[in-house]
Formats: structure tokens, sequence, C-alpha cells
């Protein structure tokens, strides 16, 4: 273990309570940042007119010689980038003629294609909303319904499923290869443009001379947020640029990610999710890193492979890729002398799997803590201590407060009492697309974020996650709303009623666990289970399928959805 490294108390106990008479005043003096380790500064120095496209096209200059992303022996540098990105800006402007503030819909797995596509939308002043390449064409319609976008960029084999979809017949179509596919029909091709093609033509075009603001809109991202509803969220290029700063300056190893020898990273993490998009794919770019891709992204086995032959530097996933990875043969044998550090982020972190992780690398696995509406992590372990059981410190710039939801007033609660999750700061989504009502039940007049998310903090700052109001249900990091998923599996003739609610899994944190009503008699698991393969990604259908007669409702009609995730499991 890093010598460096070193565990402290859980500090639930507050012996000097001295200033903490006042529980907001002592949020507001953010405690935490007297914590830092040297190299993290209390607040972040970024202009507000400054864009994260700024911060990639410097460092496409910067590095320009350097391998950014690397899959299956094809490389990508950062020069490459840079100008195939700005072929497929001027055959987004020109030849689609889509306007700045466009929306356009990523399908697509971790390879070259995806940042291209990615700078090259932001160079046209379009904005992206990445769903993940195991989405249904069912789950595609409430992206589709949503956002209103103009264009797809899908892998080609997924043209069956998007085109499926109700809305995606007038959508624009541009395909890429899928690493995994070992042809594609050609006659399904049509109406789409291939990337090769794209690019060609765009090469022909002029340049794109397009203005746009750090208050115009660079992402977005389909979720339930804190109240279940699906909606869209707005991430500016102001946002973004400031959660890439934080992570810039926050995560530990990354002073040396900037130099040749310490800039190898594997790239596991979807791009299409916030995660994925901000630590990995964003941050680790604006440092120079040379990004690994897998044709499959989780197939371990390849990258204990590539691991043997090339000197890894820092990894990225969640708990569960990181539980394979240490059961994959060969994986103990390992060198792991130059890796700087593992992150792990999507889902709380299993004590047994860091537990393992640093006994076998003698490496810190380090978690964090952040939501879609941050566009990027707003806490972690740096790496220098560990406060057992938390998820770390607030990164630069980020304010929290723990307030008490069922309070009239919602005031702050004192250190060490559980509440509810406050935060505010650059960093934060300007809103639910064409949702106020959401907007103003989630961000309140002064700015602050209701998480959803019920937590406590220490004496020292350390934030302390508890457990989660809302009913979202965590799969692997992925997050899976019960609403979503009983429209959906509702819909079956033979159901009259549905439920989902989570259930503990030792692999990947919480599976569905889905209560039913029969409408038909004879309807049984097997029908049920083959409508939600049908109809559903494979992380989110149902672990377990169990019938009873009617779900516990409330007074007003409301699913006691708590009662049954209570019930034993037989």
């Amino acid at each position: 273990m890093d010598p460096a490294f070193t565990l402290q108390p859980s500090g639930t106990l507050f012996p000097d309570q001295a200033g903490l008479a006042d529980p907001a005043a002592w949020y507001a003096s953010r405690p935490w940042t007297k914590n830092y380790p040297s190299f993290v500064p209390q607040d972040l120095a970024v202009d507000p007119q400054e864009m994260v496209l700024d911060l990639i096209l410097a460092s496409c200059d910067r590095y320009a010689d350097r391998v950014a992303f690397e899959i299956d022996g094809h490389k990508l540098t950062y020069r490459q980038w840079r100008e195939a990105s700005d072929v497929l800006a001027r055959f987004f402007v020109h030849a689609w003629d889509l306007q700045v503030g466009d929306r356009v819909l990523f399908m697509m797995t971790n390879g070259t294609a995806f940042p291209i596509a990615l700078l090259g939308a932001w160079m046209a002043g379009l904005g992206v909303m990445a769903v993940y390449a195991a989405a249904t064409s069912t789950e595609l319609e409430g992206p589709i319904a949503a956002i209103a976008p103009k264009a797809i960029v899908a892998l080609d084999s997924l043209i069956p499923t998007y085109r499926a979809a109700r809305g995606a017949e007038a959508l624009r179509e541009l395909v890429v290869p899928d690493p995994c596919a070992l042809a594609t029909d050609v006659s399904s091709l049509q109406p789409a443009v291939t990337l090769e093609a794209a690019l060609a033509k765009g090469a022909t075009l002029a340049p794109v001379r397009r203005r746009f603001r750090s208050s115009d809109l660079a992402l977005m991202a389909y979720t339930g947020g804190t109240t279940g509803v699906s909606k869209a969220v707005r991430i500016t290029h102001a946002n973004m640029r400031a959660g890439i700063e934080m992570l810039r300056f926050g995560l530990p190893g990354m002073a040396t990610i900037g130099t040749p020898e310490n800039a190898l990273v594997v790239s596991v993490h979807p791009f299409a999710h916030s995660a994925g998009m901000s630590v990995q794919l964003l941050q680790f770019a604006s440092k120079g890193a040379t990004q690994l891709c897998f044709p499959k992204p989780f197939d371990t086995e390849a990258i204990v492979a590539a691991w043997k032959t090339r000197a890894i530097n820092c990894i990225f996933a969640g708990p569960a890729f990181f539980n394979k990875l240490m059961a994959t043969p060969g994986f103990a044998e390992l060198d792991f002398s130059a890796l700087n550090a593992a992150f792990v982020g999507g889902m709380p972190l299993r004590p047994d799997i860091r537990e393992r992780w640093e006994a076998m690398t003698g490496k810190p696995l380090l978690q964090g803590y952040g939501l879609t509406e941050t566009s990027a992590p707003i806490a972690g372990e740096f790496g220098h201590e560990r406060h057992v059981g938390s998820v770390g410190f607030p990164f630069p710039s980020v304010q929290i407060t723990i307030r008490d939801p069922d309070a009239p007033d919602l005031a702050a609660v004192e250190p060490g009492t559980m509440g509810e999750v406050w935060v505010r700061g650059p960093f934060l989504m300007s809103g639910y697309h064409e949702r106020p009502d959401e907007t103003a039940r989630a961000i309140t007049a002064d700015g602050w974020f209701r998480t959803g998310d019920l937590g406590r903090m220490n004496a020292h700052g350390a934030l302390y996650l508890l457990g989660r109001i809302k009913d979202m249900i965590l799969v692997d990091g992925a997050n899976v709303y019960p609403a979503a998923l009983e429209a959906i599996i509702g819909a079956h003739p033979g159901i009259a009623d549905v439920c989902a609610v989570g259930m503990p899994d030792e692999q990947d944190g919480e599976r569905v666990r889905l209560f039913v009503v029969r409408r038909d008699p004879a309807l049984d698991e097997a029908s049920v289970a083959a409508w939600c393969a049908t109809h559903l990604s494979h992380f989110k259908q149902p672990k377990r399928i169990e019938f009873i007669d009617a779900l516990p409702r409330s007074a007003v009609d409301k699913t006691l959805r708590r009662e049954l995730s209570e019930r034993p499991l037989t």
C-alpha cells in the first residue's frame, strides 16, 4: 500500500462542539477544505465564459502527436482527433444544415468514433445526448420524445433497433462501424450516411465559424432525477468545464498524467454514462492521456492480456467490473508498479472489493460521488487519507449542506446527523429540458440542488452516503427507474398491475425485483421474463418475478414500495 495513504476513524463523534452551534454556518465555512492535500486548491480559477470545448481543443494542440484513443490496434492521435472532428462539424453544418442548439442522439460503445462525433458536434454548436448502446427501441422512445433530436450517431449494427423506435423516422442517420460486428448488410444502411462518407464530404466543405456561448447546451442526459419522473438534464459548456476542472485538480495521480511515460488509461466505463463522459473521456483527454479502449468493453481477459505488455497508469470503472477483473486468470500476476491510481464510480463501493484490490495490487481503489445533474463527480477520496465508510471530501468550489427534509424550513442539520444532501456550484445543470416544474422542485431559488440522497458529514467534512430518498434502483452504476420499467412491463396484455423495487445483489449491487398482479390467470414467470427480454436492456431485466393478488397502496392510491422491498426473499 502507498505509505502516504493512511486510515482515519469514521468521525461520528464531535468532542469539540465549539463553532458547531450554527449548522448552516458550519457547512458554509466548508471545513473540508482544511483537510485538502497540498495539490488541491480550495477554489477553481475558471472563467465562467470558458467552455469545455476550448479545454479539449487546447489539449489537442498541446498533445498533437500523442495517441488519444486506441482500440484493437487502431490509434487516433490528438491531431487526428481535432482534424476529423473539424471535418465532421462541416458536414453537420453544411450538409445537414444543423443549427446551434440542435440536439443529436449518440448510441455507441467506447472507441475512436465517439470522441470524434462528440467534438464535431460541439464545434458545430450542437447538444449531445448519449444513451447506452444496449438500449432497446422501446427505451429510445422516451429520449427521442423528450429532446426532439435532429440526428442520431449510432453503431451500424444498431440500425434495426433505433429505426424501430417511435419518432426515429424523422432522424438523420450517421452510422459508425461496430468493432464487434463481423459485417453489416450494406443494403440496410440506406438512407444512413457512414462516418467515412461524412468525413469525405465534410473535407470538401467550408470551415465552420460558428459563434456560441458558454451558457449554450453541451450535453443532455435522460434521468429520473430526484422525483423519478423521466426528463432530460441540460448541461452547458460552462457547467461541463467547471466539472472537468474539479476533476483535473481533485483526482490524485493526475499531476503525472501529462507526461508520456505516465499517460496510459484503461477506458472501460461507458462514455455514454455521465461519469464515463466526465471522469474518463474528457478529464483524461484534458491531461493528454492515451485511452485504451476495447471492442468488448468489459472483456476482462482482453484487458489482462493488454496489461501484460503495457504499463497501465490508471483505470476507472464500476465496482462490479473490478470484482470481475480480479477474478480473471492472470490478473494477480500482473505488474502494477506503473499504476498511479484506480477509481471507482457509478455506485457505492463494497468494502470487500476495495480490500481485495488493495491487497492484490498494493495501490488504493478510490471512490467518489456525483449525479447526472452535477455534470461530474463532486466529492471523492484524494488518496492521502481515508475516512472509513465515506466517499471522501467535496471537491474544490463545491458547496454542500445537509438539510432536514422533514422540517418545515428544511433547516441544516448538525454535523454527524443524517439529512438530505444539497449541493451548489458552477458545475450544476442549468435545469431540466422544457420541464420548469421539475427544475423548480429540484433547485431552490438560491441555487441549491436537492439531490434526494441521504447523507451526513463528520467533523472533518468527509461525506457519508446513507441511502436514497428516491426509489431509483442502481444496477452496477446504471440508473434504473421503477416508473419507466412499470410503464413498459405493464403494457403486457396479461398484467393488471406491476411494481419494481431494488433488491441486494452481490455482483451488481442491486437488481430489479418485480411484483406482478395477473390479468390473465395463465400468466407465468417465463412469459413475463420473455416480455422483459424483448423490451428492456439486459441490466434492467428483473432478477426475481413474484406474483401477488394486489399491490399494497396508501390512502391516496400510491404504491407502498417500501413495504414490498422489505418483504423477505423466499
